[in-house]
């Protein structure tokens, strides 16, 4: 018994309570025929059931049915109270956040330029562009490595030759 999957088990359960449909019950009846250990185990599956029916069946109480149509009644009437009541008007809201919305976009695009620095001009054309890259050759090509550093003493010292001390290569 010890061999039985859990999905094999549930199986059992669900064809003992007829919850399985016609295919999944043929197939499970076959595997019932063929292996003993799942004949066995749904053998005490089985008997456990009908000891079921030997267990005292629990009565309600005899205010049971009063106090569960005194709740339904209760759960029915909540509807049509608010139903009476005064409708709120919706539309005040809407407003309110419309007009939230529209000062938050109107502070957020004319408020940005005196939060903000302005930004360098561009340059207007490709030869500018291209001069600047030129000079700055250097630092495009080693970009990835300046990436890196988080001193600026360091660069002042490295871009003057001056990085290990007073060495002079002359």
């Amino acid at each position: 018994m010890a061999n039985l999957s859990e999905e094999d088990r549930a199986n059992l359960v669900a064809y003992l309570d007829g919850e399985l449909d016609e295919a999944s019950a043929q197939e499970l009846e076959a595997k019932i025929n063929l292996d003993p250990q799942m004949r066995t185990e749904a053998d005490s599956l089985k008997r456990t059931w009908e000891l079921l029916d030997y267990l005292p069946k629990p009565e309600p109480s005899p205010s049971f049915t009063h106090r569960t149509l005194e709740r339904l009644a209760i759960k029915e009437s909540l509807p049509l109270a608010r139903s009476q009541r005064k409708p709120r008007r919706v539309w005040p809201r809407a407003v309110g956040w419309a007009a939230a919305v529209l000062v938050a976009v109107g502070v957020g695009r004319f408020g940005a330029p005196w939060l903000l620095p302005p930004a360098p001009p561009l340059p207007r054309d490709s030869a500018e562009v291209e001069d600047q890259m030129v000079r700055h050759l250097g630092v495009l090509e080693n970009k990835r490595l300046y990436e890196n550093i988080e001193d600026l003493e360091f660069l002042r010292a490295l871009n003057t030759g001056d990085l290990f001390g007073d060495e002079s290569d002359s």
